[in-house]
């Protein structure tokens, strides 16, 4: 059920706070507002991203308007007028990145001011709105207490939590419903990957193969089923089929051109499918995709970088489910 707090109730809820958690929330409602305009942006073009890439990656894939700004002065401000000269207490400021060419107003002129399509304002303001009920939700579960032990009564260790999920938990606030999801999701993965390595090793007799032996049937069982993950949006794709029937052409198709830009990207950007995005977008590889969206080329370069991982090269940052990945460079390299 979807919170909407009155104003009355969320500044008293507000107080509350430390200044170091109002601080977080209202730049959580900042940089969430921002996330959607260039999401919705990027959807326009054809370009579906998963939830864990950061606005700077996103802005990256953009060309024409992005969401410099957002300013909540708490009351209405004659400071921070609309180009219609109406006062606003919320004042969005765009910019053209071609351009340069800055616009400020409020919700209500998206369209008048920047040539935008109604029907993409439309989502964006929907989009906006749910970012508030976000801080709604963050704020009543404040109220009522919440903690992380009533929703996961323990995490496995193993598990690495997503960034903007150990940024809540470090400045001591709630998850939200779609982070608890997400983790959720990615607990029951670890635990079932976990169990399955665990069953294939016990149907193998130990009087069959020795130590050394087994870890390699574990190692090669997991690398089969990592690949497999990759592969899954293809129609192409089977765990019947022999890998090396698949692997190695798929491999041969990274160039040394291709590689040498994927490792350019990688200096800024941690996220494969970013990566991948940027290398249709520059047209360096053809932008065939999944009809999930994904781009087809992005569990080669996964594979490649798996590569570079088991060479030191780069480490595994973080993985979001079958989504995407995130990788970067080690110190060492």
């Amino acid at each position: 059920m979807t919170i909407v707090l009155t104003s009355d109730e969320r500044e008293s809820l507000f107080s509350l706070l430390t200044e170091q958690q109002r601080t977080f929330i209202q730049e959580h409602v900042k940089r969430g507002k921002k996330t959607v305009f260039a999401n919705q942006m990027a959807i326009d073009k054809g370009i579906i991203l998963p939830e864990s890439a950061s606005i700077d990656e996103i802005e990256m894939l953009l060309d024409e308007w992005i969401l410099e700004d957002y300013i909540d002065n708490g009351f209405v401000n004659p400071e921070t007028p609309c180009e219609c000269g109406r006062p606003l207490r919320y004042q969005y400021i765009v910019k053209h990145k071609s351009t340069n060419q800055l616009r400020r107003f409020g919700i209500t002129h998206f369209e008048e001011h920047t040539g935008i399509p109604g029907e993409l304002v439309n989502a964006i303001i929907k989009g906006f709105t749910a970012i508030d009920y976000e801080m709604d939700e963050l704020l009543d579960k404040i109220r009522q207490n919440w903690t992380l032990e009533e929703v996961f009564p323990s995490i496995p260790r193993e598990v690495v939590l997503p960034t903007d999920i150990s940024d809540h938990l470090e400045n001591n606030l709630p998850l939200l419903e779609r982070q608890i999801k997400r983790l959720r999701l990615l607990i029951n993965e670890f635990l079932s990957k976990r169990e399955l390595e665990r069953s294939r090793v016990i149907e193998t007799p130990p009087s069959i193969i020795e130590s050394s032996e087994t870890d390699d049937y574990t190692k090669e069982s997991n690398q089969f089923t990592f690949e497999f993950e990759l592969f899954e949006d293809s129609e192409d794709y089977s765990p019947v089929q022999d890998k090396r029937k698949i692997l190695e052409p798929v491999t041969n198709h990274l160039s040394a051109a291709i590689k040498d830009k994927v490792l350019h990207y990688l200096e800024t950007v941690s996220s494969v499918r970013i990566i991948c995005e940027l290398l249709i977008k520059h047209h360096i590889v053809v932008g065939q995709r999944y009809i999930t969206g994904k781009p087809k080329i992005y569990p080669i370069v996964c594979l490649y970088l798996e590569s570079l991982v088991n060479e030191n090269v780069i480490y595994l940052e973080e993985v979001n489910g079958t989504d995407d990945r995130k990788y970067k460079f080690t110190k060492n390299r």
